[in-house]
C-alpha cells in the first residue's frame, strides 16, 4: 500500500479561504475596494505574488473583479460566479446548502429532469425501460436499509434517466451535487416516504413505457414541489 504524505494548505490556499470567508460573511461587501497588492501583502504576511495569484483565483470564481486602473472590488458573486463559487458557499456553510439553496437546487433539477423524461418518453427505448425497472428493483432491495443509502437509489435512478436521455452535461450537475446534497435527498425521501418514493418511480417509468410524458412531468413536479412547501415552512 502507498499511503501519500499529508499536506497543509498551502500558504495561497489560505489566503483565499480567508478573503472568501470575509466576503460570504458579508464582512466584505460588494463594490467594496480592497486595498492594493502590496497593502495585503505586508497586512497578511504573504508575498505579493501569493496576492495577486490569490486575487486572479477569486476573480475567476467571480468573487473580485479587478479594474484597471482602478483597483480590486468585490462582485456580485451571485451573478458573477460559477459552480465553484457555489461549491465554495456550500463548503463555508459547513459542506451542505441552506434551505434556500435546497429549493433553488429543485428548481434546476426540474430544468434538468423534465425534459429527459419528455426526451425518453418519446423515444420508449425498451433497453432505457429495462435499465429503469433494474435501478427500481435496487431501490426496492433497499427500503428497509439506512436512509442514506435508500435516497443513494433515488439518486442513481434520477440520474440514470437524465443520462439515458442524451444529454451529457445534466448527469455531470447532479454529480457535481450529490455529495453536498445526499442529506436533502435522504430527507425528501423521509418526507415524502421511502414506499411512496418508489411507487413514484414504478408509476414513472410505466409512464414513460407508455409514451405519456405530461403524467411523468406532472407526478415528478408535483412531489417536488411539496418538497419545497415543505422546506419552505421551516424557513
Amino acid at each position: 500500500m502507498n499511503f501519500k504524505k499529508i499536506d497543509a494548505p498551502s500558504i495561497k490556499e489560505l489566503f483565499l479561504s480567508q478573503i472568501e470567508e470575509m466576503i460570504l460573511s458579508g464582512e466584505l461587501k460588494p463594490n467594496d475596494r480592497l486595498p492594493s497588492e502590496r497593502e495585503l501583502a505586508d497586512t497578511m504576511g504573504v508575498s505579493k505574488t501569493i496576492v495577486h495569484e490569490g486575487i486572479r483565483e477569486l476573480t475567476r470564481m467571480g468573487f473580485l473583479d479587478v479594474m484597471s486602473r482602478k483597483g480590486v472590488y468585490v462582485a456580485d458573486y451571485a451573478n458573477t460566479g460559477n459552480l465553484d463559487t457555489l461549491f465554495a458557499i456550500i463548503r463555508y456553510r459547513g459542506g451542505m446548502p441552506d434551505k434556500k439553496m435546497l429549493i433553488d437546487l429543485l428548481d434546476v433539477r426540474l430544468y434538468l429532469e423534465c425534459p429527459a423524461i419528455e426526451k425518453l418518453a418519446r423515444r420508449r427505448d425498451p433497453d432505457d425501460i429495462k435499465k429503469l425497472e433494474l435501478l427500481q428493483e435496487d431501490m426496492q432491495k433497499e427500503i428497509s436499509s439506512d436512509i442514506q443509502t435508500f435516497a443513494s437509489t433515488l439518486f442513481m435512478y434520477r440520474k440514470t434517466l437524465t443520462a439515458l436521455s442524451g444529454n451529457c452535461i445534466s448527469p455531470l450537475i447532479m454529480n457535481a451535487f450529490f455529495t453536498a446534497s445526499i442529506s436533502a435527498w435522504a430527507d425528501y425521501c423521509e418526507y415524502i416516504g421511502r414506499q411512496n418514493t418508489y411507487e413514484v418511480l414504478v408509476q414513472t417509468t410505466e409512464y414513460i413505457r407508455n409514451g405519456d410524458a405530461q403524467s411523468a412531468i406532472r407526478l415528478f413536479t408535483e412531489h417536488i414541489e411539496e418538497y419545497k412547501r415543505h422546506l419552505l415552512s421551516q424557513l
